[in-house]
Formats: C-alpha cells, structure tokens, sequence
C-alpha cells in the first residue's frame, strides 16, 4: 500500500515538475516580449523624506549622480502599475480621484539622459499605436476589413513596445498611503542602496521622537 502510495505521489510530484517546467517556459517567452529583467530591484521612499525634499543623489534609472528630479503622482494600490500601463499615467490618477483612493506625488532623481530615453521610446509607441488606430478607423468608415486587420496589428505592436518601453526603461511606482511610504520598483542599485539608507535614517529619526 505504501509503495503504492510513494508511487502515486511520484506520478503527482513529476505531473508537478513538468506543469511548472511548462509555466517558467511561458513565463521566459513573456519576458522575452516584453523585455523585464529576471530581477526586478525595488526601492522604499519615505513620505517624511519627501516632504522634507531629501531624496537620493543618483538617478534612479542609470545610477549616475544627478540632481534633476521629476515628480509623479502615485496611487494606492497594488494593481498601480498594470492600471498605468493599461490607461495611461494621468487616465489612472484620475479613476483613483474618482473612485476616491489616497494619492500623493513622489519626487524622484532622474538624469537628462535616462528621462530622454523613456520619454523617446514612449513616443515611438505612441506613434506608432497611433497609425494602427487610424488605420482601422479607417478601415471601419469604408468598410475595408484588410485595412481594419492591418490597423489592429499595428495598434497592437505599439501597445507591445510601450509596454516593453515601460519595463525597460522606466520605473513603477506604488503609493502605500498606511505605510506612509513610495514603493519604486526596477531601480538602479546605486538608487536602492541610497533609498536604503535614508529610509533607514527617517526610521531612526521617528523612533526617538517623544
């Protein structure tokens, strides 16, 4: 009965091995398309930091020493980054103003260099997303379902590139209003050890006050 058993729990174990060796599979061919890193290096701001405008002295894409910033506003919750990805930056602020979530700007050091790269391969997508909406709008109004096919294959490489873009090079950003705290993810090292160690500073700093 127990060879049995170990046999059948065998059979379980290696049904189990073969679906997750299915499933890293997939996963590899996900991030082959959309260019993520196979570690994703995420940074802690403090919202005390922030108010008090102490922020790392690197930019938090290239790790080079900057004192250019940008500021974002940041939403609650866990889903922040698929919402900005899906709808946009200012489409998800607002839903969450709508929906009455807590949002608060962030401050983040970015180099010239790194903000021109996102900002030029953001608007590639853009582009090109654009030309495949036109064409199958086109497509549409003159009942032409080649061009309406083309225009959706289109639209959809440049929703892929923007995606790809996003997770190459820019960052995500979760505001955890409770915590009172900026989660950053896909940062650079130099970036995260700083973060570190001034999140590391604000904690100290709170727990001696009376």
């Amino acid at each position: 009965m127990n060879s049995a058993r170990e046999y059948l729990d065998g059979e379980g174990a290696a049904a189990r091995v073969r679906r997750l060796g299915t499933y890293d599979e997939a996963m590899k061919v996900v991030d082959r398309l959309f260019d993520r890193r196979p570690l994703v290096r995420r940074a802690v701001l403090s919202s005390t930091d922030q108010k008090r405008n102490v922020l790392p002295s690197v930019c938090v894409k290239s790790g080079v020493s900057t004192d250019g910033a940008i500021v974002v506003r940041a939403v609650d919750s866990e889903h922040a980054e698929a919402f900005t990805i899906g709808i946009g930056q200012a489409a998800t602020v607002a839903l969450f103003r709508l929906l009455r979530r807590p949002t608060a700007p962030v401050a983040v050091t970015v180099s010239v260099a790194s903000w021109r790269l996102w900002k030029s391969r953001l608007t590639v997508a853009v582009v090109v997303s654009t030309v495949g909406f036109g064409l199958a709008l086109v497509g549409v109004l003159r009942g032409i379902t080649g061009l309406v096919v083309v225009g959706l294959i289109v639209l959809a490489l440049g929703w892929v590139n923007r995606v790809r873009a996003w997770h190459n090079a820019w960052i995500g950003i979760r505001y955890r209003a409770t915590k009172g705290e900026f989660v950053v993810s896909r940062v650079h090292s130099a970036f995260d050890a700083e973060a570190k160690a001034l999140y590391s500073a604000a904690v100290i700093n709170r727990s001696r006050r009376p």
